[in-house]
């Protein structure tokens, strides 16, 4: 079972992701947050194997201050911004997912994420 944690500033969107992967057998969602500060707090808490991070603020290194807390955490950028792409690879994140994307690609791209 991968273990996730979702960063989204909006609470809708946490909303329906958590609706969306809440009865996949091989996805549980251990913490929602509204910003980095409060992912990185619930990440050090929950130790997710995935986190799902909207970029909310591109000059703040929030790959990093999660890297920080949980050293073993694999970060996936959900974003809605085509310059999130770049800041994510820039910053470190293992993929990105346009958050109009599939829910079947973003589930895909968690488990393959999650095997390293």
């Amino acid at each position: 079972m991968v273990r996730v944690l979702h960063c989204d500033d909006s609470s809708s969107f946490r909303a329906l992701i958590r609706a969306e992967l809440e009865g996949d057998a091989d996805i549980e969602i251990v913490g929602e947050a509204a910003d980095v500060d409060r992912a990185v707090q619930v990440a050090g808490e929950t130790r997710p194997d995935v986190v799902l991070l909207d970029l909310l603020d591109v000059d703040r290194d929030a790959v990093g201050e999660l890297l920080a807390v949980a050293p073993a955490v694999r970060v996936v950028v959900l974003s809605g911004h085509s310059r999130a792409y770049g800041e994510a690879r820039r910053g470190g994140a293992d993929a990105y997912v346009e958050k109009d994307a599939p829910i079947a690609e973003l589930r895909e791209t968690v488990l393959r994420i999650a095997g390293g």
